[in-house]
């Protein structure tokens, strides 16, 4: 019976081809739209290398102080080294947590060398190979010891490798870092600027800084580090968030005019990213609301669309429709052909959209990911196959296509189904 409804929608979509490509290319736009979104968001918030725990990560990019004496004075930054120490290294709930100063710009060049090379440079702990997992080509990172001790060791990108030696066998190597020599102890695979916490061009231990050009302020609350908690589950967030607010509270006891406030952090992966600045709250519910009302808007006009060209050629098989009730159809049978037929278009739509999506996002990445910090980071926002290709994407653009085929032929299917035989054999 599929077998037939499908040549009879193939045989439609020959018979009159104008209608069927309108069809099928507002289908394919209204998938498309909606689709770019998605995969916005997947790349996102998904779990990708290096940040392939993302399920079970929280963040804390900024911090603030109010005045104990007036409460309505408060400067906000981020965090300090004193507050990345005493209240999240001892957290008992995580797994792991790490400290970073994230992508300073820096001039790399090599002894002897003769080209300077801009490149992004993160401070970091021994910590933050844990929390993220990158692919090592060659060496390994510093470990804790060497954090501690303060030796200078670097782990680079493959593309600062081979800029600067020709390859990648650079373990031992010199490297320099703003007239500042370090060894090469790993060597890993690029990373996009998307992967916001972990992107870096090269990773060196903080305390290799013996007088910090980040000092701390504020009574030892604010600075320039971010913090990266990295969960045994999601489950244990609410655990890991009652310990820091008690440990918030333990270090603002001890402060003498000044308190440390984080508004509501540490954050998941998708509330951080409503959370633009510093001095403000993450605005999760009204970025629901606006994708929500956007995705509608979405489904809505072309389906409203497609509905009326759908109830059109409707009309011009009511004859057909009324032969197939004469000799017995009921109406569960024509209104599961007329929901098939429409099913193939929009199915036929959704390939053309998925298709125009990939392009669009891997075309306008720069405008469609793009973040505040684009201008000034040496790296580029590339999207690797897996970001773009996944299971999820598809099954959403299914989903989507069945959303899109109910609501553009549930209302024509159902009058097409209920009308008198009398007046579908007088086509009226």
């Amino acid at each position: 019976m599929y077998k037939q409804y499908l040549n009879q929608t193939l045989h439609l979509l020959k018979e009159n081809k104008l209608l069927s490509a309108i069809s099928i290319i507002g289908t394919a736009l209204a998938i498309s739209m909606i689709m770019v979104i998605v995969i916005v968001y997947e790349v996102k918030t998904a779990n990708y290398e290096p940040e392939t725990h993302r399920d079970r990560m929280l963040t804390v990019k900024w911090a603030g102080i109010v005045d104990k004496k007036h409460p309505d004075w408060n400067s906000n930054s981020m965090l300090s080294s004193r507050v990345v120490k005493e209240c999240f290294y001892t957290l008992k709930s995580a797994e792991a947590v790490t400290g970073i100063l994230p992508y300073q710009p820096k001039l790399a060049n090599i002894p002897g060398g003769t080209t300077d090379l801009k490149c992004d440079v993160s401070f970091t702990d021994a910590a933050f190979w844990k929390v993220f997992e990158f692919s090592f080509l060659k060496g390994k990172p510093f470990v804790q010891e060497e954090f501690e001790s303060g030796i200078k060791k670097a782990v680079i990108t493959e593309s600062l490798a081979r800029h600067l030696y020709g390859n990648i066998d650079v373990i031992g190597k010199p490297i320099r870092f703003s007239y500042i020599d370090y060894t090469i102890s790993g060597v890993v695979k690029d990373v996009s600027t998307l992967a916001e916490a972990a992107y870096a061009q090269a990773w060196v231990p903080y305390t290799v800084i013996k007088r910090p050009f980040y000092e701390d302020w504020s009574e030892g609350l604010l600075g320039s580090f971010r913090c990266y908690i990295l969960a045994r589950n999601s489950s244990d967030f609410d655990k890991i968030r009652n310990e820091v607010n008690r440990n918030v509270i333990a270090l603002n006891a001890g402060q003498k005019s000044q308190n440390l406030i984080l508004r509501g952090q540490p954050d998941t992966q998708f509330v951080q990213m409503t959370r633009r600045w510093a001095n403000e709250d993450a605005k999760v519910k009204e970025t629901v609301i606006k994708y929500s009302i956007v995705l509608v808007i979405l489904l809505l006009v072309p389906a409203i669309n497609l509905s009326g060209m759908t109830l059109s050629r409707m009309r011009k098989r009511m004859a057909e429709i009324g032969v197939r009730k004469a000799f017995g159809a009921n109406r569960k049978e024509l209104l599961g052909q007329i929901l098939y037929e429409n099913f193939v278009l929009t199915i036929l739509g959704g390939i053309v959209g998925l298709f125009f999506s990939f392009v669009s996002v891997y075309f306008m990445k720069e405008w469609l990911l793009s973040s505040s910090m684009d201008g000034y980071l040496a790296g580029s926002s590339s999207l690797s196959i897996e970001m773009l290709f996944k299971s999820s994407v598809f099954l959403y653009a299914l989903l989507f296509c069945m959303l899109l085929n109910m609501l553009s032929a549930g209302i024509p299917a159902w009058k097409a189904s209920r009308t008198n035989i009398v007046n579908a054999l007088n086509d009226r």
